[in-house]
Formats: structure tokens, C-alpha cells, sequence
């Protein structure tokens, strides 16, 4: 070979008798190529001191290492914990992540969405916005043979999907027959946005495990907040005030809602505020500082969620099968007691 040939893809590509394509490959530990012919190409590439262009081998193998990331406010600590997982596992596999905020709002999330098809992402992790029930912009990255996986908050309008979710339905179940044990038979639920799919779950855990203990459901005990926090104040005015038998204890969709609602009684002399029992979604980092905790925290473990959707992102990116069935994965909850 003369000295002044350039050593390229397709140059290895022609002396090991094999496509440029599988040379980048094989290159790029790619898991369809087999360890012989990745062997020969590296050996063949360090032979010759063949120095790759990451574009160009991104490029032949039609992918951008880049992965985007849609959820709705990076100030929800839920979120922040989930994208530790995310970007740790992505960053071992040579993934960049691209993070945009929703901000709840539903056009917000379709403008990311063709941003990031603008930019090439070869898949999609989304927590979608509390407005999102229509798929549309969604189902493009699905034909263009993207996959996308739904994390965190359950897409229950989207059947055909991959999603990887917190069991809140265990975690609300178990948070309540905790305070019926504990003797409380007049729980209160506040709930979010009552017409948002994510939100059933746990409301269906707080139904069975009253019915399942016999405990009478009652429907003045149940209100529901869109996470405004006058909206919030009107809901806990409704269930501790307007009320003959105000609440024992009470379970909360957040514990951002449920801090909003504790310093509401609070500013407003509530008598029965400390014995009162309350219990949120969320085990936030500062709550070890209080002098006055709530009585526990149903901990979603978002960086289990977070790694197991990239995970399964990745090994849906890698696959070649044109058929692969949706993936439901279910994290456990768990119960922290404070």
C-alpha cells in the first residue's frame, strides 16, 4: 500500500471483502456483528493506524447517539432523579441526552417532539404533559421506526406503547391500609387532576384497600387539585373544613401538594393538625430535617425508572426484529415510614 492512500471504511472494507457498513459496525461494537468479523476489523484497523471519524461511523451506521428526553419540569425532584439513571446508563453506551421541558403544556411537548426529529434522535423517553391525549406527534417517531418509551406517568389512552412506570396503585394501596392498621378509618385522598389518566392508579389502590378492610368509602373525603396552589387550598378547605368528620389522615398525590396543604392548616390554626396522619408520593430529600415529618413518604425510586427505560430504549434501538412485543415495566413502591 503507498504511503499517501488514505486508510478509510470503505479502503478496510474492500481488503477484509466485507460491506463499509459492517465495518462500522463491527467498529462500533455493534451486537448484530459477531466476535470474528469484529476481531478482524479491529485488528486490521490497529494494523494500519486507523484513526475513525465518529461522524463518519454514525453515519454509516444511520444513527446519532442521541437520545432526547421529554418531561415536564426538571424542578419536580421525581424527574430530576429520574434522569440520573437515564444519562448514567446512556453515557457508559456512547449515548448523548438531549432534556426539554414540557412544562406541562401540550404544545410545548409537540414542539420538542419535531425538534428532536429534526435533530436525528434515534429514540425517545417521555413523561408525557397532563394534557397529552392525543398520540399524533408521538406516532411519528413510530413511523419513522423510532422507538419511544412512555416513563413515569402512564399513558392509559395509548395501549399500544412501551412504558416503563412507578406502581402506584401498590404504593397507595399499601400507604393506606398502613394508616387503617394504625386505627384510622376516615382517610382522605387528594388526588391530581381528576381527569388525568396518570392519576387513577393510585386513587384505585386508595378504593381497594378501604373496600378490602372493610372500611365505608366516602366520596367527602376525596378531592383532587390540577398542583395550582389555590386549587389546593380549596380542595384541603373542602375536605377538613366543610366536613361534620374531618379526616384522620390524609394521602396525597405529591408531597409537594401535600406540604401546600399541611402549611395551609397550619396558617389557619387547624385544631387538629397534629394528630392528624399524612403520607405523600415523593420521600423528598429534605424531609429528614423536619422537626415535624409527615408520618411517611411512598418512595417511587425514579432512578430505577429512569435506568430500566433507558434499558429498554436501547435494546429496542439495537434490535432488528420489526415485530417486538410492548413492554409494560412495573417499579415497586415502598413505603418509608418518617
Amino acid at each position: 500500500m503507498s504511503t499517501k492512500t488514505p486508510v478509510t471504511l470503505k479502503f478496510l472494507a474492500q481488503k477484509l471483502n466485507i460491506s463499509i457498513s459492517t465495518v462500522s459496525k463491527a467498529l462500533n461494537d455493534y451486537p448484530t456483528i459477531n466476535d470474528d468479523t469484529r476481531k478482524r476489523v479491529k485488528q486490521l484497523a490497529a494494523e494500519l493506524h486507523f484513526t475513525p471519524n465518529k461522524s463518519a461511523l454514525n453515519l454509516q451506521v444511520q444513527k446519532s447517539y442521541t437520545i432526547g428526553v421529554i418531561l415536564p419540569d426538571l424542578m419536580d425532584h421525581y424527574f430530576t432523579r429520574s434522569i440520573f439513571g437515564i444519562e448514567q446508563f446512556a453515557g457508559k453506551h456512547g449515548y448523548n441526552v438531549i432534556i426539554g421541558q414540557s412544562y406541562d403544556e401540550l404544545q410545548k411537548e409537540i414542539d420538542l417532539t419535531n425538534m428532536f426529529l429534526k435533530n436525528r434522535v434515534d429514540g425517545l423517553i417521555i413523561a408525557i404533559s397532563k394534557n397529552t391525549q392525543n398520540f399524533d406527534h408521538l406516532d411519528k417517531f413510530k413511523n419513522l421506526g423510532l422507538p419511544v418509551i412512555y416513563y413515569g406517568r402512564n399513558p392509559s389512552f395509548n395501549l399500544s406503547c412501551h412504558k416503563v412506570l412507578s406502581n402506584t396503585y401498590q404504593g397507595c394501596y399499601q400507604a393506606t391500609e398502613l394508616l387503617i392498621k394504625k386505627g384510622h378509618q376516615r382517610i382522605a385522598y387528594l388526588g391530581g387532576p381528576k381527569m388525568i389518566s396518570f392519576t387513577h392508579d393510585r386513587f384505585k389502590g386508595y378504593i381497594n384497600a378501604l373496600n378490602d378492610n372493610q372500611v365505608p368509602f366516602d366520596a367527602s373525603l376525596v378531592a383532587y387539585t390540577n398542583f395550582d396552589q389555590q386549587n389546593t387550598h380549596q380542595a384541603i378547605q373542602t375536605l377538613f373544613y366543610d366536613v361534620t368528620h374531618p379526616p384522620t389522615a390524609l394521602i396525597a398525590f405529591k408531597e409537594q401538594i401535600l406540604f401546600d396543604a399541611i402549611k395551609y392548616l397550619r396558617s389557619n390554626n387547624y385544631p387538629g393538625l397534629d394528630h392528624t396522619d399524612y403520607i405523600g408520593f415523593g420521600n423528598m430529600p429534605f424531609i429528614s430535617y423536619l422537626d415535624k415529618p409527615p408520618f411517611a413518604s411512598i418512595e417511587e425510586n425514579p432512578e430505577s425508572i429512569g435506568d430500566q427505560a433507558i434499558k429498554l430504549l436501547l435494546q429496542l434501538i439495537d434490535q432488528k426484529e420489526t415485530v417486538f412485543p410492548y413492554q409494560k415495566i412495573m417499579i415497586d413502591c415502598e413505603l418509608v415510614i418518617h
